[in-house]
């Protein structure tokens, strides 16, 4: 089960690898078929939006109780991580000369706040229904939280292959 600390840590990877990185370094692609890390925190930063914006639709209304998510979906919360696989999704990324250190940081630290106004909204809110995702079907404002914790842990290994090609490059 995820909680605001494993969320608040595992944002930190991020927040504090940032300061490992130059703006070139940042935006450096590999290829053009390879995402920077610059593009990667901005992947981080959109979809954890829109999964809170999605978390935040559930309370107030009593939408959709009866519906469930896929089982893919419920056999990942229930290990509480993705499958260990590259996963292709449609996600819009920034273009890469769009994206600076100082805002990501500035995003993820709002990310951070918004993180923690939600933790205290789902342990203390009366009425909240469920919000459709796009491949898992419907989440509770926990599950759209833990899937959020995961989404974002899932691409450490992906941070840590890209600074990996940067230091030896």
């Amino acid at each position: 089960m995820v909680t605001d600390t494993t969320f608040e840590n595992t944002l930190n990877v991020f927040i504090e690898g940032l300061e490992n990185y130059d703006e070139n370094g940042f935006r450096r692609q590999d290829n053009p078929n390879s995402w920077s890390l610059a593009q990667l925190y901005a992947h981080i930063i959109i979809d954890t939006n829109w999964y809170f914006d999605q978390l935040e639709s559930c309370f107030g209304n009593v939408l959709n109780l009866d519906k469930s998510m896929e089982d893919k979906a419920k056999k990942m919360l229930l290990q509480n991580s993705f499958p260990d696989i590259k996963i292709k999704g449609n996600s819009y990324i920034p273009v890469n000369d769009s994206i600076f250190i100082n805002a990501t940081k500035k995003d993820l630290i709002l990310l951070l706040e918004r993180s923690r106004v939600l933790w205290k909204r789902i342990n203390n809110e009366n009425i909240s229904g469920k919000a459709e995702h796009p491949g898992f079907s419907y989440l509770s404002p926990m599950e759209w939280y833990q899937f959020a914790e995961m989404h974002i842990r899932h691409h450490i290994q992906q941070k840590k292959e890209i600074e990996n090609k940067i230091k030896s490059s």
